[in-house]
């Protein structure tokens, strides 16, 4: 079987244009692809594609497609094995050339009339001939034999303003589709095919300050700096650019060609090399690490074609180019003339390799020879295996992230390590087959210590142990968790801080809960989710800016147990029925198909990822889709300007020289909330008064109301395990009794949320009700029904934004609250209360049992 690396080498071998047409089929160019009729299927309308940049062909008719060994397999009938041993043959001795069709001729006649131009210009241009002889090129019989020319923008005026021409210009590059002139500022010399005439240019650009310096015409790099030398000579060398050619022809080299850089061979030339005769190439690379790789990998592909390889190595650091230039035409004549034996090039001494190797919690560290790579592993390892790779030694460093399972992104790692490091290729290859190796080793002992890749949670010392189990014991836990989170600069919002730190704490039960934080932007929200993350363990704690349909679904370990924040409920609507599902179902199961590695058959995968997990996400939409709503706590952020003076003061206090450094004292109480969550035992919570409780059941989804509130009385009985009875049940499971002041707590907490979640009008249409009929009694305290009012009088008395305020009262009106008098004729809308009274306060649930009335419910 032949391995993939030698497969992808051979379908960058093999030219898929000439291998289609060598099947006797007719294509044509248009723009990067070229077209032609289909011969799987009756096509009239040219349906077949052969993208030669990607080398693949496609059918837009019967959507059959492939690279070249699915070509041959379908055209000839062949199997993969016969399929890949002509492809091998087609490359080696190259494809049958049949006669150039007539948009070939034509591509040719126009560019060599775009060439005159471009000569003509040079001819004409001082600065383009001082360029060249500044760079040693200054002979004329250079300049006449590589009809070297130069791009000025002149041809743009000799061309019509519209037409075929400037549409076939631009189909063959010359022009850019804003119609500007692709070599504009370059020197450019034409390149040939002996089959298809001038087919391409190389040009340099005379600004040495610009990005890029080297151009081509789009597409695949097609045609040979002088073909004519590969025919007329046994030898030919072989330069890394255009300029290193011109430079060896200048020092008296002629018969000579040139790489179009030193990490790719291009088809054109493979092929003629292999053709018209030439029995020996002379690589003649830049002084290198990269050139010394080119040698090594090129003189492999040439061998196959029966070509005899050699080279003549240059000083560390210089090309041909600047050799011209510092030791004049002799001295580089001399030193390319004594070509060596291609083992001279190989025979590097093999350092030693892996030196010490070090684990870390995210990846490892090693030292090959001397450089020392420092791999960062990302997770999930589902299918990848993705790594941050840095590489130094002394003052050099080199980094960049890959998948190491990619064998192309190896190969691309280890040409970027030739050239940082002037490795030899075959000693960076060994690098990062080391750096695999022990990629898959620390990932197997991941596995090996559980399935789960969570972090773990460090051990704890009798010190630690001892203080967090001080501050669990403490009579007035609750009020010191508040205070822990204003020291931390979280001032105001006593109950959401306290009802948000126990959805995090409920993330150890068996039902966590959930929350939803809504304010409007700026008022604290993200704060507070970033206070309850800064709170829980970090090893229980998962915080995501968006979620992807499908990414909780693939997670590489399971859920139970932890936090999940969406800091922004935008960035995961699309996970919306995951989050609900694990919310409710407390686990995800996704069916997928996926193709076996083993038959290539089809087949079904099942993911399963375990639950439960509390939740926490924030939004500035009031208006939430119920199936969310009815799951989750709405924790409302206060919004009033008290509250906004509380954070201002809170800001500038923390500007002030003080005793205690703000972030030392923000780093113990985060510590010591770790350890004092970390030491909760995972009991279970039993009620003993729960059928006393009354709970609203007009509506239904109070049935999922009544269930989190008495959930959010375990999380606090959870929270005082330390400090209520304990046992143990008859099959030895320990358990906590929730007393009746974990439900006095529960019910201060919850009972306004529930009023205001049950009211048929959201907070912000509510508070706008309350304000507008506050408003109306002082200017009519009679009849405030009659008062009429438009926008322009409610926006001083609500402070709301304009969106706001114009969909609260949309819902007021629409709610049969405010009824709209007049909204016509390009006249403001007007509007007066129809009501004065609201259908409930909102303040309070009626209904829900008070903790007087259930103290004397259990007591009696």
């Amino acid at each position: 079987m032949t391995p993939r690396p030698e497969l992808d080498e051979l379908k960058a071998r093999v030219d898929l244009v000439g291998l289609v047409r060598a099947s006797g089929l007719e294509l044509k160019r248009v723009g990067q692809n070229w077209f032609g009729r289909c011969p799987f299927h009756d096509d009239s309308e040219a349906s077949l594609s052969v993208n030669p940049a990607e080398r693949l062909w496609n059918c837009f008719g019967c959507e059959a497609g492939g690279d070249c060994f699915s070509w041959l397999q379908l055209r000839e009938k062949l199997s993969f094995a016969q399929a890949v041993e002509k492809a091998r043959e087609f490359a080696t001795l190259g494809a049958p050339e049949p006669a150039p069709s007539r948009d070939l001729l034509e591509r040719s006649a126009l560019l060599t009339r775009v060439m005159e131009r471009y000569v003509l210009s040079f001819r004409e241009s001082v600065q383009a001939q001082a360029y060249l002889t500044g760079r040693g090129l200054c002979s004329r019989e250079l300049w006449e034999a590589f009809r070297v020319g130069y791009v000025d923008g002149s041809l743009l005026k000799s061309l019509p303003s519209a037409g075929l021409v400037r549409e076939q210009l631009t189909l063959l590059g010359i022009l850019t589709a804003e119609g500007k002139e692709h070599f504009r500022g370059c020197v450019v010399v034409p390149l040939e095919h002996p089959d298809h005439g001038l087919v391409g240019f190389y040009g340099r650009r005379l600004n040495q300050e610009a990005r890029v310096q080297h151009l081509y015409l789009p597409g695949p790099k097609r045609g040979v700096l002088q073909w004519q030398a590969l025919q007329r000579g046994r030898r030919v060398y072989v330069a890394e650019s255009v300029l290193d050619a011109l430079s060896l022809w200048q020092a008296g080299v002629k018969d000579v060609t040139c790489l179009y850089g030193a990490g790719h061979l291009h088809a054109d030339l493979e092929n003629l090399l292999g053709r018209l005769g030439t029995q020996e190439a002379v690589f003649v690379l830049d002084g290198d690490a990269a050139g010394l790789a080119g040698v090594t990998k090129f003189s492999q592909q040439l061998a196959k074609r029966g070509l005899q390889c050699t080279w003549t190595p240059l000083p560390d650091g210089q090309d041909p180019n600047q050799l011209l230039q510092e030791i004049g035409p002799e001295g580089l004549r001399e030193l390319v003339a004594r070509p060596r034996p291609l083992e001279a090039a190989t025979g590097t001494k093999e350092s030693p390799l892996l030196e010490c190797q070090e684990t870390h919690e995210d990846g490892f560290s090693l030292t090959c020879a001397d450089i020392r790579y420092r791999v960062t592993l990302v997770p999930p390892f589902v299918g990848r295996l993705r790594a941050l790779l840095v590489a130094t030694r002394a003052d050099q460093v080199y980094s960049e992230k890959l998948d190491l399972h990619s064998q192309r992104a190896r190969a691309l790692n280890a040409s970027q390590l030739v050239r940082s490091f002037e490795l030899p290729r075959v000693e960076a290859e060994r690098h990062l087959n080391l750096i695999l190796k022990a990629a898959l080793e620390w990932v197997d002992g991941q596995k090996s210590e559980g399935s789960s890749l969570r972090k773990k949670a460090p051990t704890l010392s009798a010190e630690e142990k001892a203080e967090a189990l001080s501050f669990l014991q403490r009579p007035d836990l609750v009020q010191r968790v508040l205070q822990d989170c204003q020291d931390l600069g979280f001032v105001g919002e006593e109950k959401a801080k306290l009802l948000g730190y126990l959805i995090g704490l409920s993330r150890k039960l068996p039902k966590p809960l959930s929350g939803i934080v809504i304010s409007q932007s700026g008022a604290g929200k993200s704060s507070l989710t970033e206070l309850v993350e800064q709170l829980t363990p970090p090893e229980d704690v998962l915080l995501y800016s968006r979620l992807t349909p499908q990414a909780l679904y693939y997670m590489s370990h399971d859920l139970k147990g932890l936090l999940l924040i969406l800091e922004e409920r935008a960035g995961g609507e699309s996970a919306d029925y995951s989050i609900r599902t694990l919310q409710s179902r407390q686990k995800l199961r996704l069916a997928s198909p996926i193709k076996d590695p083993v038959t290539g058959k089809m087949t079904t995968q099942c993911y399963e990822v375990e639950g439960p997990v509390a939740y926490l996400e924030t939004t500035t939409n009031a208006y939430l889709n119920p199936e969310n709503s009815s799951r989750c706590f709405e924790l409302f952020m206060d919004e009033s300007e008290e509250q906004t003076r509380r954070i201002q003061l809170q800001q500038r206090r923390q500007r002030l020289l003080s005793e205690q450094d703000f972030d030392e004292v923000a780093e113990q109480i985060r510590r010591r909330h770790h350890n004092v969550q970390r030491l909760l035992k995972p009991l279970k919570v039993f009620i003993p008064y729960a059928e006393q409780i009354q709970f609203p059941s007009q509506w239904l989804r109070t049935r999922r109301d009544n269930e989190r509130f008495l959930c959010l009385i375990e999380a606090i009985a959870f929270l005082h395990q330390y400090q209520r009875e304990q046992g143990e049940t008859a099959s030895g499971r320990p358990y906590v009794l929730a007393n009746l002041e974990d439900y006095r707590l529960a019910y201060e907490l919850a009972q306004e949320l529930f009023a205001s979640t049950l009211h048929e009008l959201t907070r912000d249409a509510r508070s706008l009700f309350e304000l507008v009929v506050a408003w109306a009694r002082e200017r009519d305290p009679q009849e405030p029904q009659n008062v009429v009012f438009g926008l322009k009088e409610l926006r001083p008395i609500s402070k709301y934004a304009n969106h706001r305020l114009r969909r609260s009262v949309a819902e007021l009106v629409e709610m049969e609250y405010v009824l709209q008098t007049q909204c016509q004729n390009g006249l403001p809308a007007q509007f007066r209360l129809l009501v004065t009274e609201l259908v409930q306060s909102g303040a309070r649930l009626a209904g829900l049992t008070t903790p007087e009335e259930l103290q004397r419910l259990w007591t009696a």
